[in-house]
This record gives C-alpha cells, structure tokens and sequence, in this order.
C-alpha cells in the first residue's frame, strides 16, 4: 500500500516509539523510509549552516541506524534542513512523492504524571502537517507509547 514513508522526528526519546512505528510499517510494506529532521529557522551563515546539517545527519544516524540494521532494513534516506520545519516536510513529501508521513502528536512530553491519553492536544507541527501534506498523515497518539498506554 505504502512504497515511500516520510517520518518526522525531533531527536528526542520520544520518538523513538514513533520511529518503531514508522519502521515496522516501512518494513511490512518493503516502504522506502525517508527520516526527516527540521533545524528550524536559522540565522547564521552558509558555512554554519552546513555544518549544523552536517552534525544533525550524524545525530539521525545515531539515533536511528541501530534499529534499522537489527531490522536488516537498508532503505531509507536521511534528510535534515534549515527553514520552518513543516514547510520542509511537506515540500519534501510533495517532490519524494510521498505516500504517507509519520509524526507524533508533539515535541513535548506527552502526557504528564496522572493525566489520561486524550487530555494532551496535538502540537503546531502536527497540527500544521496534517492541514498542509499531500498525502495521508499517520499520527502515532501517546496511548501507543509502552508506559502511556491506559487500559
């Protein structure tokens, strides 16, 4: 059903769950996984600028390419960028031709100490991504999260 996945990720623990997702379904559908990471709006020179994309492929690949190899799961491509994060992602999700995107519902903590799985909102980038993709969103709620999950 899917043959390219796009998976937006913020580098924090959080994802991790969200990326097993984005894997496994990557995996099942023999997907080409794109992992994508926005940097934000920088105001620095070119030079620094390459280098912070430069250090935030290295970060990708340490965070990510240990799954994949346990997974034996070679096809995918990592893409950070300067510039509004969700304007990239669907920018690179229209030119990849992208048949679904993977997000989580925020960069924040999901759920605080006591508090249900439907009483957290979804964040801007969520938000924006689903109002703006050209293709169907995945978003993986926290209750799908080991830990969160109420039942």
């Amino acid at each position: 059903m899917y043959n390219k996945i796009l998976f937006g990720t913020c580098l924090t623990a959080y994802c991790d769950h969200i990326f097993n997702f984005a894997l496994n379904l990557a995996a099942e559908n023999n997907a080409r996984l794109w992992i994508y990471h926005g940097l934000g709006r920088l105001d620095i020179g070119e030079k620094e600028t390459i280098e912070k994309i430069k250090d935030g492929e290295t970060r990708m690949v340490a965070a990510y390419s240990e799954w994949m190899k346990k997974r034996e799961f070679s096809d995918y491509m990592i893409n950070v960028s300067d510039g509004d994060p969700v304007g990239e992602m669907v920018k690179l999700a229209k030119n990849a031709g992208i048949d679904a995107i993977v997000i989580g519902t925020s960069t924040d903590i999901p759920l605080q100490a006591g508090e249900g799985a439907m009483s957290s909102s979804l964040g801007t980038t969520a938000e924006e991504v689903i109002l703006k993709a050209p293709c169907p969103v995945i978003v993986v709620p926290p209750a799908l999260l080991p830990g969160l999950a109420k039942g």
